[in-house]
């Protein structure tokens, strides 16, 4: 029995001894707990301050009007009132069109692939959008830059070469 009770003292004596630092120990592992969270919390903050701007300012500049591959395209040239109210086109309508254009119907290109874009006169210039309206109803090449907003496809034209 002696020996069961001695070991109880000393366990005894072992808790007294320890217990003041085993508090510290539990506060300090709590404070240190709390720190590290914070930190992860303010670095996940930070980070996502950071990126956020990264991002935008990237999405931002990927829909900054670029400079655009030239697209060339070869078709009929349309006076787009006629054509898409009642489908004229063609030889037969060659007048009407040129008539139609003149009196400022917006124009097109049905292209050979059956595609049909809205020719657009340039910033610099009127001079191949003149051009182009003098072949109403006959098949050219035009050349400019697309460009594509909610499911309109224009062409802005730079030139355009007759078809001999």
């Amino acid at each position: 029995m002696a020996g069961r009770n001695s070991n109880f003292l000393i366990q005894d004596f072992n808790w007294y001894i320890f217990k003041p630092y085993l508090s510290v120990a539990r506060s300090l592992n709590a404070i240190f707990t709390s720190k590290i969270s914070y930190m992860k919390k303010n670095l996940l903050k930070k980070i996502a301050n950071i990126s956020f701007p990264v991002l935008l300012f990237i999405m931002l500049a990927s829909f900054i009007d670029k400079k655009a591959d030239p697209k060339t395209v070869t078709g009929e040239i349309l006076d787009m009132k006629c054509y898409m109210t009642s489908g004229e086109r063609g030889d037969g309508h060659k007048d009407c069109a040129a008539m139609c254009l003149k009196g400022g119907a917006p124009m097109g290109i049905l292209a050979d692939d059956g595609k049909v874009y809205l020719l657009i006169e340039g910033k610099n210039g009127s001079a191949a959008f003149e051009e182009a309206k003098k072949h109403a109803g006959e098949t050219i090449t035009v050349t400019g830059t697309l460009s594509e907003k909610n499911g309109v496809q224009a062409l802005i034209i730079t030139e355009v070469k007759a078809k001999k």
